[in-house]
C-alpha cells in the first residue's frame, strides 16, 4: 500500500500513467475487435444504400460549333430552312390566289350570262316600240300630205309601253371595290374596264330617252279625252291624227321622229354592250378582238332605219 503522502506527479513532458492493467483487459476483452477491412466494408455497404442522383448524360460535340469554320454551314442550314419555308407560304397562297380569281371570273361570267337574257327581253321590247313608232311617224307625215294611207296605229296600242332593265357588271364592280380584282390578270381588267366603260355610255342614254318620252307623252296628253300613262310602264293613249291641225301634226312628226332617234341610239349603245359581253364569254383575248367583234355584229331584232331622225 502506498503511503498516503505519495503523490502521483505529472511532468508537463511526460505522459500520464496508463490505467490499471487489469481494468485495461477486461475492456478489451468485452469490446469485438474490428479490423480495418471490415470498417472498410461496412462503408462500402452504406454507400450503396444512398439514393443514386440521376445524372445528365453529356456527350462532347463532334465538331466545334462556334467555329468560324462551323459558322458558313451553320447559316446556310438556317438560309435553306427560311427558303423552304418562304417557297411552301408563295405556294399556299399562289394556290388560294388561283382559287380566288378562279371564283371572281366565274361570278362575272354568271353575271354576263345574265345580262344575255336581260338583253334579249330589251330587244325584243325594242323592236315592238321601234315599231309602233315608225308606223305612227308614216301616218301623220301621209295625213301631212292628205293621204289617207297608211293609216294611224291604234291609239291604245300595247307595243307603244314598254320598261326595261340594263345589264350591269356587279361582280367586277365588287371586286374593284374589295380589292380581289387585284387578283385578276392586266389583260382581263383591260378587257372588263373596256365593257364596263361601254355600259357606262350605254346609260346616258336612257336619260336623254326619257326625257324625249316625257315630252312626247306631254303633247300626247293634251289632245287626248282621258289622260296618258308614261310611255315607259304603260300603255299610252294617242290622240286621233284626224283631229289635229296641221300646225299639231308637225309638233306631232317632229317628237316622235325625235323620240325615235333616242330609241336608236339607247339601241345601238345596248347592242355594244351585249356584243361585247357576247365576244367575252367566247373567249376574246385583247382589246383589238372584242371591238372588232363588236363592230362586225349588227343590231338584233331590226335594222335600224337610216331615214328615222327625218322631223319633216
Amino acid at each position: 500500500m502506498a503511503a498516503p503522502n505519495q503523490e502521483t506527479s505529472l511532468d508537463a513532458g511526460s505522459e500520464a500513467a496508463p490505467i490499471d492493467s487489469a481494468s485495461d483487459a477486461q475492456v478489451d476483452a468485452d469490446t469485438p475487435s474490428i479490423s480495418l477491412e471490415a470498417l472498410r466494408s461496412l462503408e462500402a455497404s452504406a454507400t450503396t444504400h444512398e439514393p443514386e442522383k440521376p445524372m445528365l448524360d453529356v456527350h462532347a460535340p463532334h465538331e466545334p460549333i462556334h467555329t468560324w469554320k462551323g459558322f458558313p454551314v451553320h447559316i446556310g442550314a438556317i438560309a435553306v430552312g427560311l427558303l423552304l419555308a418562304l417557297g411552301l407560304e408563295q405556294t399556299v397562297e399562289a394556290a388560294r390566289n388561283a382559287h380566288q380569281r378562279e371564283e371572281i371570273e366565274e361570278q362575272i361570267r354568271s353575271g354576263l350570262n345574265s345580262d344575255l337574257q336581260i338583253n334579249a327581253n330589251n330587244f325584243l321590247k325594242f323592236q315592238q316600240l321601234r315599231a309602233h313608232q315608225s308606223e305612227l311617224r308614216a301616218a301623220i307625215a301621209a295625213r301631212l300630205q292628205g293621204a289617207t294611207a297608211p293609216t294611224q296605229p291604234p291609239v291604245r296600242d300595247e307595243r307603244a309601253g314598254t320598261f326595261m332593265l340594263f345589264p350591269g357588271l356587279a361582280p367586277y364592280e365588287a371586286a374593284q371595290q374589295n380589292g380581289t380584282v387585284a387578283l385578276l390578270n392586266e389583260n382581263r381588267i383591260r378587257l372588263y374596264d373596256r365593257l364596263s366603260f361601254a355600259r357606262e355610255l350605254m346609260l346616258v342614254d336612257p336619260d336623254h330617252w326619257i326625257d324625249q318620252a316625257a315630252q312626247f307623252e306631254a303633247f300626247q296628253k293634251r289632245y287626248v279625252a282621258s289622260p296618258g300613262a308614261m310611255v315607259l310602264n304603260a300603255v299610252t293613249e294617242a290622240p286621233d291624227i284626224r283631229t289635229l291641225s296641221k300646225p299639231q301634226l308637225e309638233e306631232y312628226l317632229q317628237l316622235v321622229g325625235a323620240l325615235i332617234e333616242r330609241t336608236d341610239e339607247l339601241r345601238g349603245r345596248m347592242d355594244l354592250v351585249d356584243q361585247e359581253i357576247r365576244s367575252l364569254l367566247a373567249g376574246a383575248g385583247t382589246e383589238t378582238s372584242l371591238l372588232d367583234d363588236s363592230v362586225r355584229a349588227r343590231p338584233h331584232g331590226f335594222d335600224i332605219d337610216m331615214g328615222a331622225t327625218a322631223t319633216h
